[in-house]
This record gives C-alpha cells, sequence and structure tokens, in this order.
C-alpha cells in the first residue's frame, strides 16, 4: 500500500488538503449562515410578539384611560349639579334677606328700644345663616376643585 500511496505526486497530496481544508471551511460557514438565518428568524418572531403585546397593552391603557375620564365627567357632573342647587339655595337666602331688610319695624316706624334691637337681632341671626351657607358653597366648591385635579393627577402621573 505504501507503494501506491507513493505514486501520487506531492503536488496531489497539498492540492487534495487544501480542497479537503476548503470543503470543511465551506461546511463551517454555510452552518454559521444557516444559525444567523435562524437567529434572524427568530428574533424577528420575538419582536413581533413584543409589538403585538405592547400594542395590546397601549390598547387596554387607553381603554382604561378613557373609563376613567367618563367616571371623573359623571362625578364632576354631579358635583357641578349639587353646587348648582347649593347656590340656587344661597341665592333665595338671600333674596329672603333682602326682602326682611325691607319689612324691618324700625325703617316701617315701629318706636322703641326693644323693636329696633328685635330688628338688629333677627337681621344679624339671618345674616349668619346667609354668610354660613355661603361658606359651605365655597367649601363645597373647594372640595370639588381639588378633587378635580386629584384625580387629573392620578390620570396624568403626577
Amino acid at each position: 500500500m505504501p507503494f501506491l500511496l507513493g505514486l501520487i505526486p506531492t503536488k496531489d497530496w497539498i492540492i487534495g488538503a487544501a480542497v479537503a481544508v476548503l470543503a470543511v471551511m465551506c461546511w463551517h460557514f454555510y452552518d454559521k449562515y444557516n444559525n444567523a438565518v435562524e437567529y434572524a428568524a427568530t428574533v424577528k418572531a420575538e419582536s413581533a410578539a413584543a409589538l403585538a403585546t405592547a400594542n395590546k397593552q397601549i390598547a387596554d391603557l387607553t381603554t382604561q384611560y378613557a373609563a376613567f375620564r367618563a367616571a371623573d365627567k359623571v362625578i364632576y357632573e354631579n358635583e357641578l349639579h349639587a353646587a348648582d342647587l347649593q347656590h340656587a339655595s344661597d341665592t333665595e337666602r338671600l333674596r329672603n334677606a333682602a326682602a326682611a331688610r325691607q319689612g324691618d319695624p324700625v325703617l316701617s316706624g315701629a318706636s322703641g328700644l326693644a323693636a329696633a334691637i328685635a330688628a338688629w337681632s333677627q337681621r344679624l341671626s339671618r345674616l349668619e345663616s346667609v354668610s354660613s351657607g355661603l361658606a359651605d358653597a365655597i367649601r363645597f366648591d373647594d372640595a370639588a376643585a381639588t378633587e378635580c385635579w386629584r384625580d387629573r393627577d392620578a390620570l396624568t402621573g403626577k
């Protein structure tokens, strides 16, 4: 057998070794190319899945935000209606106070210190009730405004 191998020229051995090395290198790079293609496909699939998840989350948050805004709008409308009722009540109290002022017994011609004191005490009690009603209305409006700001801050993350 060594005799037969000796018949092959050295140049052919070198060429054969070069072809074998070239074949191994081609196989190696072909395998690397296939791995890169598989990796790119995997990354593309994972990116599509992540994008779908993000879009779903954005849609859910948008729906949740719209629901919160609708609920806040209902609360605001209710508070506004209550404030309107309070304002109407306060206006009626002021009208009653103005009517009582015009029907004051001192100004109508009643005489005596007792009538004047009774008129002033009556007027003071009416003014106290009107001022307490106005103070309640202001407190209610401040509370509604504070709640509105709190809701806005909760929605915007401030």
